[in-house]
């Protein structure tokens, strides 16, 4: 799936569900990352970029990404922190971007899958 995939459905809080039998979900360049995000498949994770995703303050970004394998990755601006959540068997967390307090810009990823860690860069 690419950026040009819209939403399986938007659920009745809002959320935008993505489904994907075999392979995940890449945003990059401009896009409107909805509050709630969630991502369900058997293989395939989710990279997004979020340095052009429209991000504003307020209540905290929600990515929910369930699959048996695969991870999630993430490029994220200055001034977005970054809570990961979630259940892996095989699969590190490397976070870059805590949250350290501030106006910042929250985002929190719960992911559970089988195998596939959580990686946040700054870009």
């Amino acid at each position: 799936m690419d950026h040009t995939d819209s939403p399986a459905f938007s659920g009745r809080d809002g959320a935008a569900w993505y489904v994907s039998l075999f392979g995940g979900l890449k945003r990059r360049g401009g896009w409107k990352m909805p509050r709630d995000m969630r991502f369900v498949g058997t293989v395939g994770g989710l990279n997004l970029d979020l340095s052009g995703a429209g991000l504003v303050p307020g209540e905290p970004y929600w990515i929910t990404k369930f699959s048996l394998v695969g991870g999630v990755s993430l490029q994220v601006p200055a001034g977005v922190s970054v809570v990961p959540e979630g259940f892996r068997i095989f699969g590190p967390v490397r976070n870059a971007a805590p949250v350290t307090g501030g106006d910042e810009i929250v985002v929190k990823v719960r992911a559970f899958g089988l195998v596939g860690g959580i990686h946040v860069e700054r870009v």
